[in-house]
């Protein structure tokens, strides 16, 4: 590894300091954030958290709740809080990431690139609904329960509208990643460069797999809901567990596009500044290790199954569920 450290000192024409204040990853370095920063992300959720739960507890169809299922109600609409809060939040963070991000491309991002991150993040979120739209939910003697639906309808309408910033940030990662114009720094900046957009990933991943959470825990609570309200509803277990896959299998999507394209632009990396040595060598063991050590630097050693678990912790519990439905008793 310190053969690599001097490669890359020798290649930058400078001292590590030099180098540094001239990689522009570097100098997009997350600043400590201050008090106001925090407080104002509370203050969002909050708002967003009593304004959904104003808009459910409010509703029409709230009124028709008696005593005896009340309770379910109360539930479900602090669970619509709490999703609408924390929804309003990560649009919030997650414009903040697009707009670093933005700051990384050199010349800026182009009109067209941008266009087609939000058509594609459309396009996706037209095709999930349209999806799930499909998904038998709560029947009442065969026909849909409506409970509530022009307040889900605005609440889906919005989170997908809120959603586009994310998905987007996961295409300009991999335009980023791809494009090899961004490339054209000291080799110390392409590494950093690398580190940075990795950083972006999981922040990316994890703002969307906190979400994920809250839908698929307030959409369980809402069949609770319904088969309290109607006491001959029928309504299968199994509908949040589906909902909940189909989403992080669109979130996986958009991931795995992004995570190949860094380590597409790692492998490229690791054969300029640690080709791997020919079989007759000499000495195969040093280049070999220098290449490992490059390799974790750029964090191309951890597939990403592990990298999306990790960001999507409900993953695991979704699918023992849904399998467990499957199998007979």
């Amino acid at each position: 590894m310190a053969e690599l450290d001097a490669q890359m000192h020798k290649a930058s024409g400078g001292d590590a300091a030099q180098a540094g204040r001239q990689c522009r990853s570097e100098a997009l370095v997350d600043e400590p954030q201050g008090s106001w920063t925090f407080v104002i992300l509370i203050a969002v959720a909050t708002l967003g958290g009593l304004l959904g739960w104003f808009v459910i507890r409010n509703a029409p169809d709230a009124a028709r709740f008696t005593p005896a299922n009340k309770a379910a109600l109360e539930l479900w609409a602090i669970l619509i809080g709490a999703m609408c809060g924390y929804g309003l939040a990560a649009v919030v963070v997650m414009i903040g990431l697009l707009y670093q991000l933005r700051r990384i491309f050199r010349p800026k991002i182009p009109w067209a690139s941008a266009g087609r991150w939000i058509l594609a993040s459309l396009l996706t979120i037209a095709l999930v609904w349209l999806v799930t739209s499909r998904v038998p939910a709560g029947t009442v003697n065969g026909r849909p329960v409506h409970l509530f639906f022009h307040q889900i309808a605005g609440i889906t309408i919005a989170g997908g509208l809120g959603a586009i910033p994310g998905l987007a940030g996961f295409l300009a990662l991999r335009s980023a990643a791809r494009n090899d114009t961004q490339w054209k720094g000291k080799p110390r900046c392409q590494i950093l460069l690398v580190m940075r957009l990795r950083q972006h990933l999981r922040r990316l991943l994890a703002t969307f797999g906190l979400f994920l959470v809250l839908y698929v825990v307030t959409t369980a609570e809402r069949r609770r809901l319904v088969l309290a309200f109607y006491k001959n509803a029928t309504y299968p277990q199994d509908y949040a567990l589906l909902i909940g896959l189909i989403f992080a299998a669109v979130l996986a999507l958009f991931h795995i596009s992004a995570t190949m394209a860094i380590n597409w632009r790692s492998e490229r990396l690791m054969d300029k500044y640690a080709a791997i040595p020919s079989p007759d060598a000499a000495d195969i063991s040093t280049p070999l290790s220098r290449r490992r050590d490059l390799a974790a630097l750029l964090g191309a050693d951890a597939p990403w199954q592990r990298t999306f678990q990790n960001g999507i912790i409900v993953l695991a519990p979704l699918l023992t569920a849904l399998i467990g439905t499957a199998l007979p008793k």
